[in-house]
């Protein structure tokens, strides 16, 4: 994919008819320019398609386009020409029908929490879902939300019904759409517990030849296990049923700082294997990666006090200057969400270059890979905020076909190894894009060597034999589904898999 914006055809023309702040409404495309038209041009234009009646917005101004041009990365830009705010599902069911009639490319886009371009498409269609953010219900049986719902506001939700989600990420601005199409890994609850596509218990898709659709594990299944971890290239989520279990109202969290990899990984097995910790990994201060600082969580309700004796019997030296620190459970579970605010607020995060770099390893390969790779790392290879992370993942919770991981066989734990690179400077940077791509397709062949897996969330180029070798076994059902659910191929081409 390259780094270079790809202007989409005749974008200049209709941009110039656009003044900076003018909201400027669609009334549908012209099928020889290939490009949206205003209702005033519609007269003019014998070769128009009008589109569908809307309960929401579909508009191209200036700023709804420049918004939906880039991610979090800032390293891929690709300019939309137009913007769906949906007032309904109809209203995306509606506009994916006409774009799959027209042949315009479309992708939904959550929080833009990708750092590749994932949500991402040249002279197509951009679906804003976070205008759909209702939570419907929630209940033991698990919480029924739109699939624009930021995961933060139904953490909050739930947890004043004495509940939270059964698997919870770091970052939890992120819609719960975007990380059940992606995978969403709960390092923060749930390293025995599986990724939130294995908490998915209902959903409804819209299909790329905008067909809406229930599923689940026993109606329509295909498309279930399709749309679960399938970055979006079978159908758009709309709407999705997760687990909830019982949450606690507390978290002490134990901090260990470790002067060598051996003994970080000597202990964290033994805590990971005992199973008594809710959160165990390796999280540095931004700019480090040395020495890896494990933090060991565990939630509790008051009255019930933690006994670090019992919870860290049996562990190296290192253990006895363990430090531990006291959270309410929403102050814990913000803990990344709001270091990242802060970043955001006072040191133009979101204008950084992010090359991000999200690997699975092996049981058996991972204690050297992370002994190989730590080491090696430059200030250039973090820059201020950035930092690595190692954490395990029990092997048997994660069972979503198209989240793909090391094969088991080589021990009950896969282990997440991130590279979470951020620019020194804000703005973009080609050449510092460039260089920590090439590191992190190095970086990404060197576990693959070893029985190792992208996570394919943050930014590593993939050629067609790449994806085809990630998928592995999956591929020719991959591409089944594929050509089944999105015939034309219009849906989410961010991630350049077909």
């Amino acid at each position: 994919m390259s780094l270079e914006e790809r202007a989409p055809v005749n974008r200049r023309q209709f941009m110039s008819r656009l003044g900076a702040g003018t909201v400027a409404l669609v009334a549908g495309f012209d099928l020889v320019a290939r490009q949206w038209v205003t209702e005033a041009e519609a007269a003019d234009c014998p070769s128009f398609s009008t589109a569908p009646p809307l309960d929401g917005t579909l508009t191209f101004d200036a700023e709804s386009i420049a918004a939906n041009s880039h991610d979090q990365g800032n390293i891929v830009f690709n300019t939309p020409c137009a913007v769906l705010r949906p007032g309904s599902v109809k209203d995306i069911r509606r506009m994916i029908g006409y774009c799959d009639r027209n042949g315009i490319k479309v992708a939904p886009a959550g929080a833009h929490h990708a750092m590749f371009g994932q949500p991402l498409v040249s002279g197509g269609l951009i679906i804003e879902m976070e205008s759909l953010n209702t939570i419907h219900a929630i209940g033991a049986n698990g919480a029924d939300v739109d699939a624009g719902v930021l995961w933060k506001d139904l953490i909050e939700a739930a947890y004043q019904q004495g509940l939270r989600p059964a698997s919870i990420t770091s970052y939890t601005k992120t819609t719960v759409g975007g990380t059940l199409s992606m995978g969403g890994i709960g390092m923060m609850s749930a390293y025995r517990a599986g990724a939130q596509v294995d908490h998915a218990r209902q959903l409804q898709v819209v299909t790329g030849d905008g067909l809406l659709v229930q599923c689940s594990s026993t109606q329509n299944s295909e498309l279930f296990e399709a749309a679960l971890a399938g970055l979006g290239q079978c159908g758009v989520i709309t709407r999705a049923t997760v687990d909830l279990v019982p949450a606690k109202q507390l978290a002490r969290t134990y901090r260990i700082v470790y002067a060598d990899i051996p003994t970080f990984f000597a202990d964290i097995r033994i805590l990971a294997n005992r199973g008594e910790f809710d959160s165990l990994g390796s999280i540095p201060q931004p700019g480090t990666a040395q020495p890896l600082t494990l933090w060991a969580t565990v939630f509790h309700n008051p009255g019930d006090v933690p006994d670090a004796s019992h919870l860290l019997r049996g562990l190296s030296p290192a253990a006895d200057s363990a430090l531990f620190e006291d959270y309410d459970f929403l102050e814990y579970i913000s803990l990344v969400t709001d270091m990242y605010d802060a970043f955001s607020a006072t040191l133009d995060w979101d204008a950084k270059v992010k090359p991000w770099l999200d690997l699975f390893l092996p049981d058996a390969a991972v204690e050297s890979y992370v002994e190989s790779l730590f080491p090696s790392l430059a200030p250039e290879d973090l820059g201020p905020t950035g930092f690595g992370l190692v954490f395990p993942m029990l092997r048997s919770t994660y069972g979503r076909p198209l989240l793909r991981l090391p094969s088991g066989a080589s021990g009950p734990w896969v282990w997440l190894v991130s590279v979470l690179t951020d620019s020194a400077e804000s703005g973009p940077d080609p050449e510092f894009a460039s260089r920590m791509m090439d590191r992190n397709y190095r970086l990404y062949q060197e576990a693959a060597a070893v029985g190792g897996v992208r996570y394919p969330h943050g930014a590593c180029a993939f050629t067609e034999a790449d994806w085809q070798g990630h998928y592995g076994s999956m591929w020719t059902q991959f591409v089944s589904w594929k050509n089944r659910y999105d015939p034309n191929c219009i849906l989410t081409p961010g991630p350049g898999i077909f």
